[in-house]
């Protein structure tokens, strides 16, 4: 049973399992002194509460967290043994002291790179949409690096003949009796295929167990994603007005409900701004905040502040799919 505990010492209110996952961060940190560890799979909540305590503790330099490909949401905290930061650039980019951009992913892997640990090559943007390669491009095994050691990709392929869903998909790799920490990101190719990322270790199991998804047939295979590859997410957009940027008003629009209906779910804790659980109704929401409200859904402020006639702000947002 999960018991509430008071603040860390970073302001966050955390459970139990939180407090032990720190724990386990701190052992994963103390045994890369020679080689890199990688934790499971974590949330975002969970990638926020160990980067937390890595700064803190004047560790964050070290911690690199992974999921397969840029901007990945579910990842894999890497602890970098000391040596390797010695290839650092001279001076870190002010982005490193910041979790969720991908400025930081590309700072961690320009470094393991010129210590000559991966082939990571900078894809410059040049308006194509990797989704347009056909599944069968991908049908290749990914070629070996430090952080396929780590984390492996594998197409999932239905017959063709019915559409299959993220829930479907998810549903069917859980159903083979794992964790959901040996998973990463599920991300739709299309109608009838899928990517997820996978705990290496892993991988050869899930290739050989999985049969069927909803009521279709399908199987995995490892494959190598193409450049430019970033998971993409569907959204369906929300607009209204707020007498201010109150967080109570602002989670009123984003799960149409009454105003003391939103601050009831933020003082019972059911609602996190960036993946930190808040209590007080008058917090201030900005743009870009990624707001998770439990039994509602995942949302992300676009917009606040654009006055109306009557005074009141505009506030566009986009829901999670």
């Amino acid at each position: 049973m999960t018991t509430e505990n008071p603040p860390s010492p970073g302001g966050v209110r955390i459970t139990e399992e939180e407090r032990l996952l720190i724990a386990r961060g701190a052992e994963l940190s103390a045994r890369a002194e020679h080689s890199a560890v990688a934790s499971s799979f974590l949330s975002p909540r969970q990638q926020r509460i160990l980067f937390d305590s890595a700064l803190r503790e004047k560790r964050a330099g070290q911690l690199f967290f992974w999921g397969g490909c840029l901007g990945a949401s579910r990842r894999m905290a890497v602890y970098l043994p000391t040596w390797i930061l010695s290839f650092a650039e001279d001076a870190p980019p002010a982005s490193l002291a910041q979790l969720f951009t991908q400025d930081r992913e590309m700072y961690f892997l320009r470094l393991l790179t010129a210590a000559g640990m991966e082939d990571w090559i900078e894809i410059e943007c040049c308006g194509g949409d990797p989704y347009e390669s056909p599944p069968e491009k991908l049908e290749t095994i990914q070629e070996e690096g430090f952080l396929s050691a780590f984390v492996h990709p594998l197409l999932l392929k239905g017959s063709g003949f019915r559409t299959l869903s993220h829930r479907d998909w998810l549903g069917s790799l859980m159903s083979l009796g794992i964790k959901r920490e040996i998973l990463g990101d599920i991300v739709l190719w299309d109608n009838f295929h899928a990517v997820v990322f996978c705990q290496t270790k892993g991988a050869s199991y899930l290739i050989s167990e999985i049969k069927k998804a909803g009521r279709d047939a399908v199987h995995a295979i490892p494959c190598r994603l193409p450049a430019g590859f970033v998971p993409r997410q569907q959204y369906t957009p929300i607009h209204g007005t707020v007498a201010s940027p109150r967080a109570d008003g602002v989670v009123r629009i984003l799960c149409n409900v009454s105003r003391e209906d939103a601050a009831a779910l933020i003082q019972r804790g059911m609602v996190e701004v960036n993946y930190d659980s808040i209590e007080e109704t008058d917090r201030h929401m900005e743009p870009g905040d990624i707001i998770s409200v439990r039994g509602y859904g995942k949302f992300r402020i676009d917009e606040i502040g654009r006055p109306t006639t009557r005074g009141r702000l505009h506030l566009t947002a986009q829901k999670y799919q």
